[in-house]
């Protein structure tokens, strides 16, 4: 291996040569140590050695970033309108509630209800446009970190190549700086400075990382409330057909005369209070009938059957967004069902009877042991004779329920209206039907 000693030694120099050679060979050694720590030390202390991206790139992201942050803030404010504006529908709403029963209160009623549904449709339309912007922005902000771990790892990777350069002359420069101490000593503390630097990249880098995850655990959230908000759209599409339907079920049953309203209202008076005591009447007329034909309702064990395949509950038991409430209180349960529907016992009885009046349109009362009986209202068409023995399961009519349609009552769109009565008064179905979901609601009849 050739050295410095052994060419200096082949070379036979005088005493002044090798003194000239010997200062020029530190001089060029020197020079070049101190452009590589002078690189070093310009490059560190750069307030541009941990920049994301080229200028033109940063610019052009911050715009992007600024323009999306005043579409999310426009965006806010109009969804704080719309919320403005549903309030003072609510208000209206409330101060109707109060006021006397008649058409065109109702009316007015359901119209302004009509309007509070299409305005929450529209705020939840903006909720889903102001989380579509939130996520664009979020997107664009882990771009630009992912961006940044990986111009700072190419720094960090920079910076390591080129402290090994350096070392690759340490050898020559603990030769040269023999004469003093001091210049070796500074130079190491200047490398244990690097080191620190480098420390601290490493360090920035890992927490840029962690914050990286949890913007991204950030964005589900966001992409959960998404979700969230498109399924309290179609709700909100539900009820507002609901309220749309009921309308016009009110229009078509009073052919808009308030005589006509006031005799329905007075009817649906008259035949909750009589249903209680005709029940009595059959229950005790037919007693020792009962209590052979179905030894489970007769022991206490009132398990009844679903009427219709579907167990989708629309509209549940004193349901307060029923679109009567203010007239009636909802004395059942609402079951999803197109028009035509088969109906079915929910227990073995006797039809009481088939009747047609202003509230359940066509309907049908079946008696049965231990106190019990069931309504099912709504039908399009009968499908068992009154005073008649069905077994469960039997069928005893068709569903019905389009507004406007014959036998539709006030319906609120197509639908099975199922009633559990104890000893007369209406009791919630869902303590006789074990197997019925509550929260199985349907955006849509």
């Amino acid at each position: 291996m050739v050295t410095l000693d052994s060419e200096i030694s082949r070379l036979r120099l005088t005493p002044l040569e090798m003194t000239l050679l010997f200062c020029y060979t530190v001089t060029m050694r020197i020079g070049r140590f101190c452009l590589v720590l002078l690189s070093l030390v310009a490059l560190l202390g750069n307030s541009n050695f941990f920049v994301l991206q080229p200028a033109s790139a940063a610019s052009q992201l911050k715009s992007e970033v600024d323009d999306m942050n005043s579409q999310i803030q426009e965006k806010r404010t109009q969804v704080k309108e719309v919320q403005g504006l549903i309030s003072t529908y609510q208000s209206r709403i409330k101060a109707q509630e109060s006021q006397q029963a008649t058409l065109a209160n109702q009316i007015l009623l359901l119209d302004n209800r009509v309007r509070e549904k299409e305005l929450r449709i529209q705020e939840t339309k903006s909720q889903i446009d102001l989380i579509n912007l939130e996520l664009k922005a979020l997107n664009s902000s882990i771009a630009s970190q992912e961006e940044k771990i990986m111009s700072q790892k190419s720094m960090a990777a920079d910076l390591i190549r080129r402290l090994r350069q350096m070392d690759d002359i340490s050898t020559l420069y603990v030769f040269l700086s023999r004469p003093t101490l001091s210049s070796y000593l500074d130079r190491v503390e200047e490398l244990k400075r690097l080191e620190g630097d480098l420390t601290q990249t490493l360090q920035r880098v890992s927490q840029e990382k962690l914050e990286l995850e949890q913007t991204r655990k950030n964005r589900e959230a966001k992409m959960a409330d998404l979700v969230t908000q498109k399924k309290t759209l179609a709700e909100d599409a539900f009820r507002l057909d609901q309220e749309k339907n009921a309308k016009t079920s009110l229009l078509a049953e009073t052919k808009d005369k308030q005589e006509e309203f006031a005799r329905a209202l007075d009817e649906l008076r008259q035949q909750r209070e009589q249903a209680a005591d005709e029940i009595a009447t059959l229950e005790k007329t037919l007693k020792d009938k009962l209590d052979t034909i179905d030894v489970a309702l007769a022991n206490g064990e009132t398990l009844l059957l679903w009427p219709v395949p579907l167990r989708k509950i629309t509209v549940t038991f004193h349901d307060p967004t029923y679109p009567f409430r203010n007239l009636f209180e909802h004395p059942g349960i609402d079951l999803r069902a197109d028009v035509g529907t088969p109906i079915r016992a929910a227990a073995g009885g006797y039809v009481a009877w088939n009747k047609t009046g202003k509230m359940y349109g066509n309907y049908v009362m079946i008696i049965h042991p231990g106190n019990i009986a069931t309504v099912y209202g709504h039908l399009s068409r009968f499908g068992a004779k009154p005073n008649t023995y069905v077994e469960r399961g039997d069928i005893i009519g068709y569903t019905g329920g389009m507004p406007g349609m014959q036998g539709a009552g006030l319906s609120t769109g197509p639908h099975l209206h199922f009633e559990v009565r104890q000893d007369g008064i209406p009791v919630d179905p869902m303590g006789f039907l074990p197997e019925a979901i509550q929260t199985d609601m349907v955006s849509q009849e």
